[in-house]
Parts: structure tokens; sequence; C-alpha cells
């Protein structure tokens, strides 16, 4: 019974030290994740105090130690004014933290942030599967930046804390078309998501979109925030500068989750003005990035580019071969333009060009006779213009005086933008054709020296029996 009873206390004993163990791991350790780290970027943590918790998580003691290096910062930061308090426990190293209703965790970011320099005792969040995380922390309130030293958020492992780096902010555009016709609707999208904004009383999340002259405004702006249309929440100012083609829109984020994604739509028509040139579409973002100065910053320029070509006939004189002379410029040439359509289940079928000068557009009709007919000027030139990435044909409807007419249509490849980026100058949006024209040749009369002949022979057989008949008489007289 003795034994027993000494080996129960030593069972007992045992417990108790797994049990105190279990405890302290369990209460020691935490870890941070940055749940959206950026590329290229590295991450540190920095412990600027440790902490106590109960096992309910309700009741916080934070201490710093006067050898912890962020010492010095946070005494400067602990003021009255800051809602920061810290008070010596009976005469040692180690200082009670409280704060006040006063206190501000984005000022104190700020403040630490400029303090970061030159401090060495900071551990590397490990990034993979799209996360940066660092383990087997010791428990305490943390500061954590990028290399950038644009994130800097503060966290209290309890045990483990997830923070978002509010350098995060993506910001895209596209559009539904690389070359467009005269006429034509260009579509546009602007992408990003609602930035992190915890900290902040008021953010700035403004959109400014600029067009060039080449494409004519909608004024039609939709905003979805995660799939939700928010357009009626939003500031849309139209008309900026005495600009028509330039617009802003200002998205209320905080009133929405961070990390949802934000998409702003809108259209453009490619006018007139948009003829073999570069039209643009450019737009920035102004978002806040310090919470405690109201400061904002205006991201670089995401542009897009639509394109417009033009056919320039260049209408010449066909040489004999090996001819070394100028050509010479045709005028008068006339010619039209189709392309082929193909329809689903039915085969290609002929569309012409023709300008509509009322509404400024390419349309397409499928009678040639109804057409636009180009005319070569004294230099040999006519264009069509407003064209669309294709492949067209040039049809002769007329040769110029005294020339063969073109006895089938010129092909012409119109791809000069088929690439985003591919056109870098207006120069090439041109694409000229050469078309060439054979002389007439002289062909011989029919009944020129024929007809001469008859009217000689004519002649001298009636003077032949003038004369015959002269002599016979004579010779009859001198018979008598």
């Amino acid at each position: 019974m003795k034994h027993a009873r000494k080996l129960a206390s030593l069972l007992l004993a045992l417990v108790m030290v797994f049990a105190l163990a279990t405890t302290a791991f369990a209460a020691g350790t935490g870890s941070i994740t940055v749940d959206n780290p950026i590329a290229g970027q590295n991450y540190t943590a920095y412990k600027i105090f440790d902490v106590v918790y109960n096992d309910g998580q309700t009741a916080y003691s934070y201490t710093i130690d006067s050898d912890n290096e962020w010492f010095s910062a946070v005494q400067a930061f602990a003021t009255e004014a800051n809602g920061l308090t810290l008070t010596q426990v009976n005469g040692s190293t180690t200082y009670n933290v409280t704060t006040t209703t006063a206190f501000s965790a984005p000022d104190f970011a700020v403040a630490l942030k400029a303090a970061v320099t030159g401090k060495t005792e900071g551990i590397t969040l490990n990034v993979d599967n799209g996360k940066a995380t660092a383990t087997g922390l010791d428990l305490g309130y943390y500061f954590v930046t990028s290399s950038t030293g644009a994130l800097a958020n503060l966290t209290t492992t309890n045990p483990s804390a997830t923070i978002h780096d509010k350098n995060d902010m993506p910001f895209g555009k596209t559009d539904d078309k690389v070359s467009a016709e005269v006429g034509e609707t260009v579509n546009y999208a602007i992408t990003g998501k609602v930035p992190d904004y915890t900290g902040f009383t008021t953010y700035t999340y403004k959109v400014t979109d600029t067009m060039s002259e080449g494409l004519t405004f909608q004024k039609g702006v939709k905003v979805t925030v995660g799939g939700a249309d928010v357009t009626s929440a939003c500031t849309i100012t139209y008309d900026v500068d005495n600009n028509a083609n330039k617009f802003t829109v200002s998205i209320p984020v905080k009133s929405y989750p961070i990390g949802a994604e934000i998409l702003v739509t809108y259209s453009a028509l490619v006018n007139e003005n948009a003829v073999a040139k570069i039209s643009k579409n450019s737009a920035t973002l102004t978002y806040s990035n310090n919470p405690s100065t109201g400061e904002e910053t205006t991201t670089n320029p995401v542009e897009e580019t639509v394109y417009s070509s033009k056919i320039a006939i260049e209408k010449v004189e066909k040489l004999a071969d090996g001819a070394t002379e100028t050509p010479k410029k045709l005028e008068g040439a006339e010619f039209v333009l189709y392309k082929e359509v193909t329809s689903e289940g039915s085969t290609a079928t002929k569309q012409y060009y023709k300008w509509n000068d009322t509404d400024k557009k390419v349309e397409w009709v499928a009678e040639k006779d109804h057409a636009d007919v180009k005319k070569t000027d004294v230099n040999g030139e006519a264009s069509f213009d407003g064209l669309a990435d294709g492949t067209y044909y040039l049809v002769e409807t007329k040769a110029p005086a005294g020339y063969n007419q073109l006895d089938k249509p010129v092909k012409v490849e119109v791809h000069v933008g088929e690439n985003a980026g591919a056109v870098t100058s207006d120069t090439q949006l041109t694409v000229t054709t050469t078309v060439k024209n054979q002389a007439g040749t002289l062909l011989p009369s029919t009944g020129g020296m024929g007809t001469t002949i008859f009217y000689v022979l004519g002649t001298v057989l009636v003077l032949g029996a003038v004369v015959l008949l002269v002599t016979k008489k004579r010779m009859s007289d001198a018979n008598r």
C-alpha cells in the first residue's frame, strides 16, 4: 500500500509536469501570416511588446523591457496626447504598457516605421503558397513591415494573427478591340479590389480616365464591387477640366469587404479623328496610404490603345520590263472596296464600303451600285478610311483615259494592329497599295488605205475611157 501511494504520487507529479509543459507551449508561441504578399517583397516582424492573456483571451497584459531595441522609440511616443503610458515595475527593467482612448494604432505604426532603420531583431516571414508566414513566435505585439516600408501593421499574436499588405493595390485596364472601324464601339474595363482600410477614418479611392480625341466617350460608367452594382453609391464627375472625354469616379470602399473585386466599365465610339491614328485611353488610381496624415498616392497611368487604318491607292502607269524612268501618276481611275463576310452556315458574300457622313461612320452595303466610288486625283491618289484589320479587295470600275481597266480585284491585307503593342507610330496605320495600268495601243484602221486604192484605180479607169473615146472619135473623123 505504501509503495502504491508513492507510485500514485509520482504519476500525479508527471501529469502535472506534462500539463504545465503543454500549457506553456500553447500559451507561449504564435504565428503571423500576411495573406497577400506582393511578389519580390520581403516581410519582417519585430516584437514591440510582450503579452500575456487569460485563457478566454479577454484580458491582455503588455510589457516592454528597457533593453528592447524599440524601447527608445516607444518611450518617445508614450505621451498623454498619444494615449500610451509606460510604468516601471518595482524598479526593474520591465515596464507595463497601458493605453487610453486617445491611442491610435495607425499613428503608432507611423512612429515605428520612422524608427525601423538599424533594427536587427526582426524575424523574416517565409513566402510559400501565396502566403508569408512566421511561426513559433513568442507571444507579443508585433510590428510588420515590407522591404519597401509600405506595410506597417501592428498585431497581437493570440496565438495567431493574419494581416493584409496595405500596399497591395492592383489596378488594371482592358478593352475588347485592338483595331476598329470608325463608328464602332470599344468597351473598356478597369479592375481593382477593395484595399485594406483598417485604421483609416476616411479612405480615398478615385479613378480618373482620359481618352484622346479619336474616341467619343459614351458617359455610361457602371461600377460593381463583388459583383453587385454600386454605381448609385459612387460619385461620378464628367467633363472635368472642360474635357468631354474625361471622367472621375470615387468609390466608397469602406462600405465594402476588404479584398472584394472592383470593376468599372464604360464605352467609347471610334470617331473620324481616329483615322490612321493611335487613339489612347489612360486611367490612374488615387488612393489613401497614410491613416494619420491623410496622404494620398496616385498610380502611374495604365493605358489601352485602339487603331483605325486606311488603304491608300497609288495609281501609276505600268512600264515595260527593265524601264528605269519614274512611272506616270494616273488621274481619273475609279475604285470601290469590298470585303467578304461569311455568316454561320452560309457562303461568303461581298459587302461594299460606304461612308455615312451623317453619323460619321463606316457602313457596308450589299449592292455595288450603292458603294462609295473613290477617284484618283492628279497625283494618282485616293483612299478608303476608317478600316479595322482585315482582308479587302479593290475593284477598278473605271480606268484612266487611254488605259486598260483591270480585269480582276486587287487584294489588300490590313493587319497592322493585330498584336497588342505592335503599332507604335501613326505611319504604320496607312497601308499603301500601288495599282498599275497598262496603256492602250493604237489599233490599225479598217478602210483607210484600201478605199484610197479603189478611188485611184477608178479615176485611172475613167480617164482611160475618156482618152479611148477621144482617140476613137478622131480616128473616125480622119477616115471620112
